[in-house]
């Protein structure tokens, strides 16, 4: 299977690094790289592959991988873009500024091109760690299965919006149709949740937690924190990225900071997590987790050891 990893570029790195991942044997083989700057993070819609360029002046770059061509890049308009999801039912998608606190909409043209920007929203929160939180931080947007709604995440307000997408006249507009409130000084990151939407699961990268989230009768209420480090830990947090199995029966996440450990929890049939294991991702800042198409194979990609688990 194609493996694409992004990289940082300020030490050497090229851009994307394309493997040929051999899912029987764990084996992965380099066989060419797409050079960009700061490709931070990726998104993959079949023959068309679309990154954010994490610079001062940020940029999203499309790229057509039956060729490795470039197609084009268009401005985020902010700064630090540093997460981009596409829509699985309609041509658009969504990056996170994460220093300057917007969220950003394009469309995409057939040829997988990017088109134009299409909606812009800048946030003005700030929440309890004076550091960290200032100011807004849009970190991720992830789509629902069906395409319906998008969660984004706000560490700056420990606030993770639920939106949806509306189309008028051809252009595409983001809605605000739900505000969801995290531990104050928890700082969302990345999200999963189930296919009817009711249960989300948020990294707080600022305390190395998840937070388990649940919709009922109108309204989301808090239904467990559970920690992503080992008891008696008290180093330095940077809660990373989580994923869900297929089948929704268990969440692999990452702890970055001093821990660079990756937790493994069951989902009990409560929604509520059950902590299996925390083990060493064998590197340092852990800042992203994926599964291989099979399940059989979780790999971690660590900034700043330069190197996949």
């Amino acid at each position: 299977k194609p493996m694409y990893v992004g990289t940082y570029t300020n030490n050497g790195s090229k851009g994307i690094y394309v493997y040929d991942f051999n899912q029987a044997t764990g084996v992965a083989r380099l066989k060419n790289t797409i050079s960009m700057s700061n490709p931070s993070f990726i998104a993959r819609d079949e023959n068309f592959l679309y990154a954010v360029n994490e610079d001062v002046e940020g940029t999203i770059t499309a790229v057509d991988l039956r060729n490795g061509a470039i197609l084009n890049s268009l401005p985020t308009n902010g700064a630090h873009p540093c997460h981009v999801s596409l829509s699985p039912t309609i041509p658009v998608a969504v990056v996170s500024n994460y220093s300057s606190g917007s969220l950003v909409l394009y469309s995409i043209n057939k040829d997988g091109s990017l088109n134009k920007q299409e909606d812009f929203i800048a946030f003005k929160n700030s929440g309890l760690n004076k550091s960290r939180q200032a100011s807004s931080h849009i970190h991720s947007a992830f789509f629902s299965k069906d395409g319906q709604f998008l969660f984004v995440s706000d560490l700056g307000g420990d606030i993770i919006y639920k939106m949806n997408i509306t189309k008028n006249n051809d252009c595409y507009k983001l809605n605000i149709v739900d505000e969801i409130n995290v531990k104050a000084g928890g700082g969302p990151r990345h999200v999963v949740f189930n296919d009817k939407g009711t249960l989300l699961y948020a990294v707080l990268e600022l305390t190395g937690e998840i937070e388990v989230l649940a919709f009922n009768k109108g309204k989301w209420n808090s239904k467990q924190i559970v920690p992503m480090y080992t008891a008696g830990f008290n180093g330095e947090h940077g809660g990373g990225d989580i994923k869900m199995t297929a089948d929704a029966k268990f969440i692999y996440a990452t702890n970055r900071g001093q821990a660079n450990e990756i937790a493994v929890y069951a989902v009990k049939k409560d929604g509520l997590l059950k902590p299996l294991q925390i083990i060493s991702v064998e590197g340092n800042s852990p800042r992203n987790v994926q599964l291989s198409p099979d399940e059989k194979w979780v790999i971690v990609s660590n900034q700043l050891t330069n190197g996949l688990t």
